[in-house]
């Protein structure tokens, strides 16, 4: 299969009768409806499921580019499709206060478009965050999610990434908070 132009080509998970090759690129400006398109359809399934993961208006480039540069965020393709995307920031002073800029990466929404739900591209995108996290001489990897998401929480934790702390946030956030250390 032909690669993305600058796009990091990810490994798939050794599983059997799959093998689709998934290739993992920053974003740039010209990918902003995409990444809107591919949360957009994450929340249109859970709502669909009767889960509440995020607000509509919290998922549009206007609310997102305040804290989030397009850099930060990257996309996963599977057949030259994107399927998948993430932001990797390098500072998360709102629920991370204590750690320092620079310190640790943080996975921000994180998502994978219902065509290839259970196609390793979950996977594919924490390991292009951990592969970063080295690449920078950076130790840990630091996301967040809903505390009652069994099944994502399972995905951190096959993926090696350990819950260090339970809380309530913003007055209705019931986070669970996830790191991974590097070597």
């Amino acid at each position: 299969m032909r690669g993305i132009k600058g796009a990091q080509f990810i490994p798939p998970p050794k599983r059997r009768g799959y093998s689709c090759e998934i290739w993992i690129k920053s974003a740039k400006e010209a990918d902003i409806p995409v990444i809107e398109e591919i949360l957009l359809d994450a929340l249109n399934w859970l709502e669909s499921i009767g889960s509440k993961m995020w607000v509509k208006s919290r998922i549009t480039w206007e609310f997102l580019s305040q804290w989030i540069a397009i850099d930060e965020f990257c996309l996963a393709y599977m057949d030259q499709r994107p399927v998948g995307c993430m932001a990797l920031t390098d500072h998360d002073p709102t629920i991370w206060e204590d750690i320092q800029k620079g310190e640790s990466l943080f996975v921000h929404r994180l998502a994978v478009r219902r065509e290839a739900a259970g196609q390793g591209v979950s996977k594919a995108l924490l390991d292009y965050a951990k592969a970063q996290a080295v690449r920078r001489g950076i130790n840990a990897v630091r996301l967040d999610c809903w505390r009652d998401r069994e099944k994502i929480r399972a995905i951190y934790e096959r993926e090696g990434f350990v819950c260090v702390k339970e809380t309530f946030l913003f007055d209705h956030y019931q986070a669970a908070l996830y790191v991974w250390q590097g070597k």
